[in-house]
């Protein structure tokens, strides 16, 4: 903590030392000078865990708009629409702790940001929220909520394009928590839960039509995340991650039932494909219901999969379940997820 802590002040004593940028990297320098200068007034309502994190990235956010060349998968225009989403929600983000001013879930169309209250310590806690211009309060709607990979945040998984699109185009609500960084959200399994039910007080969610998805290291976490409400989730999706075999006693003893879809790409350098793969396998020697996608090419980029996450996304939402990998004999689940980093 301490040497994050650091890190971040020297990074505004840089941030400090040059001419303002104009424009969003404009707002973003503006306020990283006014949030570090109310770090003390942040923390009392964040967790002290993670009001660094919320000052890096506006500076992160900046850096990003001005320097970052688009990564290998996107063209460059859809490359500055994610970043422009990314960097407008982490302003939102820090403009609402700044001013006292949290925007209500419920007022949330198309993409936003807002906070909720940590039932586990009464902290405010991040949250992504994207709700489709097909929404209709009073009508049943489903409802995902993602979890983001590492190092990643609850808006750089949401902001980007395609996203957005996909759950545009099924009508979906979705929500992705911060967890606070945690790694696989363990021991933040409450913020999860959180977003949920305040998603449902703000909006029609369909009880039949509740999702839970993740992707890398979200991926591994919905198999930790899910058995702790099991009647919750209408089914489970799994983008890239994978079923650790200390997590499967109480997934099977909860979960049998459950749909679950897997996904992954045949070229993913961080996740090997065979952790999705033995998963599906495994799953289905222990009689569950999956389903499993791979795409030749796919690499460990989430727009990479669009053509998979579109099918899968659409099979999770109309209950089909597609025919499982085939069988590996006595597939064997990981002990432990690849220490790699995420590429969104």
């Amino acid at each position: 903590m301490l040497a994050r802590f650091a890190a971040a002040a020297v990074a505004s004593v840089v941030l400090l030392g040059v001419s303002a940028p104009t424009g969003l990297a404009g707002a973003l320098h503006d306020a990283a000078t006014a949030y570090y200068a109310n770090l003390a007034k942040v923390a009392k309502v964040t967790s002290r865990e993670t009001t660094m994190d919320y000052y890096q990235r506006l500076l992160d956010d900046q850096d990003m708009l001005l320097n970052e060349p688009a990564p290998a998968g996107y063209d460059q225009a859809t490359w500055e629409i994610s970043t422009h989403g990314i960097a407008t929600l982490d302003l939102s983000l820090a403009n609402q702790l700044l001013t006292d001013t949290i925007t209500p879930m419920a007022s949330i169309r198309g993409l936003g940001e807002t906070f909720v209250r940590s039932s586990k310590d009464g902290s405010l806690q991040p949250v992504a929220v994207y709700v489709p211009s097909t929404y209709v309060p009073g009508k049943a709607t489903p409802l995902i909520v993602f979890l983001h990979g590492n190092p990643q945040s609850e808006t750089q998984l949401l902001a980007p394009r395609f996203v957005r699109e996909l759950a545009e185009a099924n009508g979906t609500i979705l929500v992705a928590p911060y967890g606070r960084g945690y790694y696989d959200f363990r021991g933040t399994k409450e913020d999860v839960y959180d977003a949920l039910d305040a998603a449902e007080k703000a909006f029609t969610v369909d009880p039949r039509k509740r999702f839970l998805a993740g992707y890398s290291m979200g991926g591994f976490s919905v198999f930790e995340v899910a058995p702790d409400r099991p009647n919750t989730w209408t089914a489970v999706m799994c983008i890239s991650g994978a079923l650790l075999g200390s997590d499967a006693p109480r997934l099977l003893a909860f979960m049998r039932g459950t749909p679950f879809y897997v996904l992954t790409g045949l070229k993913d350098e961080s996740i090997p494909t065979a952790y999705p793969t033995i998963t599906a396998s495994f799953l289905s020697q222990q009689g569950v219901p999956v389903s499993f996608y791979s795409l030749p090419g796919g690499i460990h980029r989430l727009i990479s999969l669009m053509p998979i996450l579109t099918l899968a996304w659409s099979d999770m939402l109309h209950d089909i379940v597609r025919s499982a990998p085939p069988a590996l004999g006595n597939a064997v689940l990981p002990s432990q997820a690849p220490v790699a980093g995420m590429k969104t």
